[in-house]
């Protein structure tokens, strides 16, 4: 069984919570906040990091609320926020992703998440949702339905007991590391001199990746087997970070990452036909103030395509 966000969920309260067919408002509160907490860190962290995501297409409002035990129902709001990427399908993918981690909690084998989230700082913080939602119903049973369809014989998940002791062995403590083994990467400015045939290079000046970024200044931009010419030379950002280097423009809201700088170039030329095709795709109607901003300014400056 696959639950859909969009159309809504429902949350069949059993139990010592649920036996009066009501619930008490901290409970209620308490069983929505850990809900949309989990479904903001799957946005968080599964959707890709070069698309431009707006956490308020994330938020859950409360649909309904039957009898029949406690039944609370919500789902995606409809107040939807306008984004250059597919917010739909942005919300397709943390919906399958909710409901692999509610196969995961049906099981009961709360230690496959750590298969499904690899990386200790994604899994810290969906460990410590998922264990408050799961606890959000004391030991009451629940059922989790698609809205509109409970009845026994329609598939469900029902969230096993998640431990306090597997909680923590899931859990990577990160610890700061400390002063003597911090290593710091920097640019270096280098003057070359040639004389006849020698060459000579002498460093003018150290540039710490830490404290200062460089820029990057396109003038022609080259992707997709089309080229950007641009009136004036784009001025971006460019640093380097961890093991990441960034290219940034603040105006244009592009970011391009990659483990190389032609990787960021890449991504970032890419991200800048991506966001002058869509939205030169678009009427000025289907815009918001700050979408067509960007398409103004964008339009600025692209002289030609080939």
């Amino acid at each position: 069984m696959a639950i859909d966000l969009q159309k809504g969920i429902s949350l069949k309260i059993e139990g010592e919570l649920g036996k009066f067919q009501t619930l008490p408002i901290e409970s209620l509160i308490k069983i929505a906040e850990s809900l949309q907490e989990l479904v903001m860190s799957i946005a968080k962290y599964d959707l890709p990091a070069n698309e431009s995501i707006d956490l308020n297409n994330f938020k859950l409002e409360l649909t309904d609320f039957q009898k029949g035990s406690a039944i609370p129902s919500f789902a995606l709001t409809q107040r939807v926020q306008p984004v250059i990427a597919d917010y739909e399908n942005q919300r397709k993918e943390v919906t399958k992703k909710l409901n692999t981690i509610f196969e995961i909690s049906d099981k009961g084998d709360y230690t496959d998440l750590r298969d499904l989230y690899p990386e200790h700082f994604k899994r810290n913080e969906i460990v410590e949702k998922l264990y408050d939602f799961t606890s959000s119903f004391k030991n009451s049973p629940v059922a989790i339905y698609e809205k509109g369809n409970i009845n026994e014989k329609s598939e469900k998940y029902r969230p096993k007991r998640f431990k306090a002791s597997t909680k923590k062995s899931l859990i990577v403590d990160v610890k700061e590391i400390k002063e003597d083994v911090l290593e710091e990467k920097a640019f270096a400015r280098i003057k070359v001199t040639r004389k006849g045939s020698k060459t000579r290079n002498s460093i003018e000046e150290v540039i710490s990746t830490a404290q200062h970024s460089l820029s990057y200044s396109p003038e022609v931009i080259n992707v997709n087997r089309k080229q950007y010419i641009l009136n004036f030379p784009l001025r971006c950002l460019f640093a380097k970070e961890d093991d990441y280097y960034i290219i940034n423009n603040e105006q244009l809201d592009i970011i391009g990452t990659g483990e190389t700088q032609a990787e960021a170039e890449q991504n970032f030329n890419e991200e800048f036909d991506y966001l002058y095709n869509r939205l030169n795709s678009l009427k000025d109607s289907q815009l918001n103030k700050r979408l067509l901003r960007i398409k103004s300014v964008l339009n600025s400056f692209v002289k030609e395509v080939f």
